[in-house]
């Protein structure tokens, strides 16, 4: 479900109004969380630690309006709720796009992920399509998990207004420093919509949820 906003009900019509002029209005950041909790937390529960940072990403990113707002066609769309879409390695080693339909009750998520990361894997032929939702109700996601980075980009999108305005997630392969795990999170969104606040917000709650897994993810 999701509502339209006029261009004049934003809280800042002109920020829309001169990023919407760029072929791509897209801008980035790179951010070192700390996994530490939910690491120990998926060890001891013997969860997968990629599940459970999927869904506290995912809540973080929906914590924030302007990470739900979508441009289609002429519209400025506010979804109730974004879904996650992610890549998977399949067993014949090539990657495929897979996504559901968020749950918000972590048993439900989880159940449901894991279904769909087992059902992708064995795959054994590419789709037709790539990332193809009309609605662009997705987050697109995506890990490295083989390499620590310094920084992470996407390709994006020229003239593309519905793509660039659904927000790209990527983190790294985790390790330790100064006695925490952490990785690299870059989070790369539309300025038609998402300004430096907003962005730092996002992270923020990540972090959050990322400092609090006991109580999240039950």
């Amino acid at each position: 479900m999701y509502k339209v906003i006029k261009k004049e009900e934003l809280q800042n019509p002109s920020q829309y109004a001169w990023f919407n002029t760029f072929s791509n209005p897209c801008f980035g950041l790179d951010v070192k969380m700390d996994v530490t909790k939910v690491l120990e937390y998926s060890k001891r529960t013997k969860t997968k630690f990629f599940i459970n940072v999927l869904y506290l990403v995912v809540k973080g990113l929906n914590s924030v309006d302007e990470m739900r707002m979508r441009q289609v066609g002429e519209e400025i769309r506010l979804y109730d709720v974004i879904n996650p879409t992610f890549t998977v390695m399949t067993e014949q080693g090539f990657f495929e796009n897979a996504g559901f339909k968020m749950i918000d009750d972590y048993k439900g998520f989880y159940a449901k992920c894991l279904e769909v990361l087992e059902e992708t894997k064995t795959e054994e032929k590419i789709k037709d399509g790539y990332n193809d939702s009309a609605a662009y109700d997705d987050y697109y996601i995506t890990c490295l998990p083989w390499l620590s980075v310094e920084s992470i980009t996407h390709p994006l999108c020229d003239n593309n207004k519905e793509s660039s305005s659904c927000p790209r997630v990527c983190w790294d392969k985790f390790r330790e420093e100064n006695g925490k795990i952490v990785f690299l999170l870059n989070i790369t969104a539309s300025h038609c919509f998402v300004d430096g606040r907003r962005i730092c917000t996002a992270f923020q709650n990540i972090q959050d949820n990322f400092n609090r897994p006991e109580n999240l993810l039950k």
